[in-house]
């Protein structure tokens, strides 16, 4: 497991798109880079994100083990 933490740095609406979606930028001190992220509205809007929030951010590697032994089997 990796946890970054960051500080959200614009939200802008996508063109075409913004009744559907927000894009969120954030800026990551540790890699010293902005990601960005695209939410539906509805959970922009839940989560009451803002210009300003600091964020932690958690990636979780996981696998299937079914599809792991498939690839092993045909090896």
């Amino acid at each position: 497991m990796i946890q970054v933490d960051g500080e959200i740095t614009e939200v802008a609406s996508p063109p075409n798109k913004a009744d559907q979606f927000r894009d969120v930028t954030i800026w990551l001190p540790e890699t010293e880079e902005h990601v960005e992220f695209r939410f539906f509205l509805e959970m922009f809007q839940s989560a009451g994100f803002a210009e300003g929030d600091k964020i932690s951010i958690k990636l979780e590697k996981k696998f299937d083990i079914d599809s792991l032994t498939k690839d092993l089997m045909n090896m």
